[in-house]
C-alpha cells in the first residue's frame, strides 16, 4: 500500500516555499500533496479549491480554524506547521509521516489484542488532554482520525472542531460528527464539551478491540437512536478495558471520567506510565500492523516534481505566509494517507453522512438505491475535509442538516454538469470513499474519481451481474451468467475471491440458468447472498466468510424470493415465500439462518416485499400490492400499516427514515399511466400520513439532503419541501428515460440516456 501517488499534468509545483512532489489524497475542500521545504523537510500541503477560495466567508472561517488548530500541541496530536489563508488559493502544511489510520488498519488486519489497545488509549487520552488544554474540543474523534505511526498514534483533523469559547459558530441543534461516536447530548441538541470527546474515545477503543462500534451498525438514524436510548454492547471487550470504556460511554456527561484521570488509569493498565517508553518503536502495535507501517516507511519518496504548474501568486497586499515557529524537535509528526470518505461537497448542499448499511443493485434489474458507510480507507491532515463552507456552515453541520426537516425550504433548484464518462450504468451508481462505482451493460465494473470522473480501475467478467454491495473496502458483485459472487478490492480493483453457486451444497445449476431476485448484504465479517436459480434450482440464502468466501451455511427457501434484504443488530430481514404460496417478511438469526419471526405480506404469488429499511427498533417495509408496514424489529408485531389507492403500486427500495419521519415512494409495477407513482411522508411512530406528492412517472427512492427531499421523476430531478411535500423546483437530467439517479451531498450521478454516466452539482436558492 503506497502512501503517495505520482503527480499528474496540471498539478501545482509550489505552495509558498514548499515544492510539491507527489499526491496524497483529495477531498471536498481540495487536494493534499506531498511536498518538501527549502531545507528538505517533508510536509503535507493541503491546497483549497478555487471555488471555495473565492468566497470571503470561507476565507475568514478557514483562517479562524487554522488559528484554533495552532493552539494545539502535544506529541500525540498533529500540529499545523505553516499556512497561508490569504494566498490564492489558500493552503496549509503539516509535517508528514507515512502511516495508517486506525480504521484502515482494523479493516485490513482485524481487531486488536487488549494490550496494544490499552497503549493506544493512553496516547489518545494524552492527545485529548493537549487539545482541551488549548480550549479546543475535537468533536469528531473516530477511527479514521487516529493515525498510526511506529512511535505512537496521532489525533488528526480539527476541521470541524471549534474553540470552546466560540461554539456559537455552529448551528443550534445541528449534529456535527459521525454516528456511533457522537455523544448522546450532541444528538439531542445540547451543548457539547470535552466530555463529548471522552465518549468518542470510549467508542474508538471498543472499535479497536472488537472491529465494530459499541452501538453496532445499520443506518445512521438507528445507530444514533441506540446511542441515546440503549446501552453499548461491550460483551466482546476484555474485562479491564470494558470497565474504562463503559465509564467513557456513560449517557450523562457528568458521569464520564476526566481526561487526566483517563491518562492515569489507562497508563496503569497498560503498564506504560509515562507513555513515552512504550512508543520508542513499533512494538506497541499488533505485529501485522507494524509490518504494514514498516513497508510504507521504507518506500522511497520522490525528490522533484515533474509535469506540474505553479500556484497563482498571492495578492500583492496579502500578508506573508505564516512560518513554523515551533522549537526544534517539539513539533509532532503527522501522517497523511491517500483518500477521504465520500463525494465531498463544494457548494450548495451538505454531504450525506456515512451510512454503514448494505448497497444493492449497482448493476442490473430491480434497483436498490442506498448509500453506505464503511471503514475509512485513509485520512487527510488537520482541517482537511471538513472546513467551513461559504454560507457560514461547518461542513459537518451541512452534512447533518439533512436530518432537520424544519430547515428553510428552497425556492429554486438548479443543476450544473461537472463531467461525463464514456460508459453508462446498468443500475444506480454508488458513491463511496471518493469514488463512483457502477457496472456497465457489458459486464465491466468501473471505479471513477468523484471529482473528475477519471477512471481509477476496471474489473471485467461480470456479464449478467445485478447486485453490487460495498462494505469494509470490498466490492461484492454477483455475475448472473456464471452464478458467482466476486469479492473485489475497492481501492485497486483486484479480485480477492469468488464463490460459485454450483459449488454449494444445493447442487450445480445447469447451463442457461438465470439468477433472479439476487441481492447481497454484509455485516460483521459475513456476506449474505440471496438468489433464485431459474428455471431450475432452489432459491436459497447463503452466509459466506467475508475474508475468504468460504460458505458458512445456506438456508434453502421453499419458493419465491424478493430483492429485499438487509442485516441489522444480528438479524437478517428479507422477503421470502413459504410452502403455502404466501409471501412474507422474514427475520432470521444472522449467525444460523434460523427463523425468529415472519409477517405475511401477500398470497397467490403476489405481495412480495419490495422495499425495506431498519431504523432503531422498527422495520419499515412495503410490498408490491401497495401496503407499507412498520413492525417491531424484536418480535415482528405490526405497529402500523398504510395501503395505497392502487393494488398494483410497488414501494421502491429503500424507504428513508429521518427525524421521526418516513419518506417512501411507490410506482406502478406495470408502468401504467393511470397510477404512475407517488412520494409519501409518514410519522415514523404512528404512520400518520403527513403529505403525498403525485409524480409523472416512477419515482426513485427519496433522498433527504440540503433541507429538501430529492428524487427522479420522468427524467427530471425533483425537490420537495420535507415539511409539506410542495415542489421546490425541478431540473432536467434526461429526455424522459429513467436516469438511475444517485444523490450524494450536492452531487447527482445518473445515466443521461446517451450511453454515458453524468455527474453534476445541485444547488438550492433559499428565501
Amino acid at each position: 500500500m503506497a502512501a503517495f501517488a505520482p503527480l499528474e499534468a496540471g498539478d501545482p509545483s509550489q505552495a509558498g516555499p514548499y515544492g510539491i512532489v507527489g499526491r496524497l489524497g483529495s477531498g471536498g475542500m481540495g487536494r493534499v500533496y506531498l511536498a518538501r521545504s527549502p531545507g528538505g523537510r517533508t510536509v503535507a500541503v493541503k491546497i483549497i479549491r478555487e471555488e471555495l477560495a473565492d468566497d470571503p466567508t470561507f476565507r475568514r472561517r478557514f483562517a479562524r480554524e487554522v488559528q484554533a488548530a495552532r493552539r494545539v500541541t502535544g506529541f500525540f496530536t498533529a500540529a499545523v506547521l505553516d499556512a497561508a489563508p490569504e494566498a490564492d488559493p489558500p493552503w496549509l502544511a503539516t509535517a508528514y509521516v507515512p502511516g495508517l489510520s486506525l480504521s484502515e488498519a482494523v479493516a485490513a488486519r482485524g481487531a486488536w489484542p487488549e494490550q496494544p489497545v490499552l497503549a493506544l488509549g493512553t496516547a489518545l487520552a494524552e492527545a485529548l488532554e493537549a487539545i482541551h488544554s488549548a480550549e479546543v474540543v475535537h468533536r469528531d474523534l473516530k477511527p479514521s482520525n487516529v493515525l498510526l505511526a511506529a512511535d505512537g498514534p496521532r489525533v488528526i483533523d480539527f476541521g470541524i472542531s471549534v474553540a470552546a469559547d466560540d461554539t456559537k459558530l455552529t448551528l443550534t441543534g445541528t449534529a456535527v460528527g459521525t454516528p456511533g461516536y457522537m455523544p448522546p447530548e450532541q444528538l439531542v441538541g445540547k451543548d457539547v464539551g470535552p466530555a463529548g470527546d471522552v465518549f468518542a474515545l470510549g467508542a474508538v477503543l471498543a472499535y479497536a478491540v472488537t472491529g465494530t462500534g459499541p452501538f453496532a451498525g445499520g443506518s445512521a438514524h438507528g445507530v444514533n437512536y441506540r446511542v441515546v436510548h440503549e446501552e453499548p454492547d461491550l460483551s466482546r471487550v476484555p474485562a479491564r478495558l470494558a470497565d474504562v470504556v463503559a465509564q467513557c460511554l456513560a449517557k450523562d456527561p457528568q458521569q464520564r471520567p476526566s481526561v487526566p484521570g483517563l491518562v492515569e488509569e489507562l497508563g496503569q493498565l497498560s503498564a506504560a506510565c509515562p507513555t513515552a517508553g512504550v512508543f520508542s518503536g513499533s512494538g506497541w502495535l499488533p505485529a501485522s500492523v507494524a509490518i504494514d507501517i514498516t513497508r510504507i516507511q521504507a518506500a522511497p519518496l520522490p525528490e522533484t516534481a515533474t509535469g506540474t504548474v505553479p500556484l497563482k501568486a498571492p495578492p500583492a497586499d496579502a500578508p506573508p505566509a505564516a512560518t513554523d515557529q515551533s522549537p526544534a524537535g517539539a513539533v509532532p509528526r503527522t501522517a497523511i494517507a491517500t483518500a477521504v470518505v465520500g463525494a465531498a461537497p463544494t457548494a450548495g448542499l451538505p454531504a450525506s453522512p456515512p451510512q454503514p448499511v448494505s448497497v444493492g443493485r449497482l448493476l442490473g434489474l430491480p434497483r436498490r438505491h442506498a448509500l453506505i458507510g464503511l471503514a475509512v480507507a485513509a485520512v487527510l491532515a488537520v482541517l482537511a475535509a471538513t472546513l467551513l463552507l461559504p454560507d457560514g456552515l461547518l461542513d459537518g453541520d451541512r452534512r447533518n442538516t439533512q436530518n432537520k426537516g424544519s430547515a428553510a425550504p428552497a425556492t429554486e433548484l438548479a443543476f450544473e454538469e461537472l463531467w461525463s464518462y464514456e460508459k453508462d450504468p446498468a443500475g444506480p451508481p454508488v458513491i463511496v470513499d471518493g469514488k463512483v462505482y457502477f457496472g456497465d451493460h457489458g459486464g465491466t465494473l468501473h471505479a471513477l474519481d468523484t471529482d473528475s470522473g477519471t477512471p481509477v480501475w476496471k474489473y471485467g467478467g461480470l456479464k449478467g451481474a445485478r447486485p453490487v454491495t460495498i462494505a469494509d473496502g470490498v466490492v461484492y458483485a454477483f455475475s448472473g451468467n456464471s452464478g458467482a459472487l466476486h469479492s473485489v478490492d475497492a481501492d485497486t480493483g483486484d479480485r480477492r475471491w469468488s464463490f460459485k453457486i454450483d459449488d454449494a451444497s444445493t447442487g450445480a445449476a445447469p447451463k442457461g440458468t438465470d439468477y433472479l431476485f439476487t441481492n447481497v448484504a454484509v455485516a460483521k465479517g459475513t456476506v449474505y447472498l440471496l438468489t433464485n436459480p431459474w428455471p431450475t434450482g432452489r432459491p436459497a440464502l447463503y452466509a459466506l466468510d467475508a475474508g475468504t468466501g468460504k460458505e458458512l451455511w445456506n438456508h434453502p427457501v421453499d419458493r419465491g424470493l424478493s430483492t429485499a434484504l438487509t442485516v441489522a443488530d444480528g438479524v437478517i430481514y428479507c422477503g421470502l415465500g413459504g410452502k403455502d404460496y404466501e409471501n412474507y417478511l422474514y427475520a432470521l438469526d444472522a449467525d444460523t439462518g434460523d427463523q425468529l419471526w415472519r409477517i405475511k405480506t401477500g398470497g397467490s404469488n403476489r405481495g412480495k416485499v419490495t422495499s425495506l429499511s431498519v431504523a432503531g427498533s422498527t422495520v419499515y417495509f412495503g410490498s408490491e400490492e401497495g401496503t407499507f408496514y412498520a413492525a417491531d424489529a424484536t418480535n415482528g408485531e405490526v405497529r402500523w400499516k398504510y395501503r395505497s389507492e392502487s393494488e398494483d403500486a410497488e414501494w421502491t427500495d429503500p424507504p428513508l427514515v429521518s427525524d421521526g419521519v418516513v419518506y417512501a415512494s411507490v410506482k406502478d409495477r406495470f408502468d401504467s399511466d393511470e397510477n404512475p407513482g407517488r412520494v409519501y411522508a409518514f410519522t415514523a411512530n404512528s404512520g400518520k400520513r403527513l403529505w403525498e406528492h403525485g409524480t409523472t412517472g416512477a419515482a426513485s427512492p427519496p433522498v433527504l439532503t440540503g433541507g429538501a427531499v430529492h428524487f427522479s421523476d420522468a427524467g427530471t430531478l425533483q425537490a420537495l419541501d420535507p415539511r409539506t411535500g410542495t415542489s421546490l423546483g425541478d431540473a432536467p437530467l434526461t429526455t424522459g428515460t429513467d436516469p438511475l439517479l444517485t444523490v450524494s451531498g450536492d452531487r447527482a450521478y445518473f445515466d443521461g440516456g446517451d450511453e454515458r454516466l453524468h455527474a453534476g452539482r445541485i444547488s438550492l436558492t433559499r428565501d
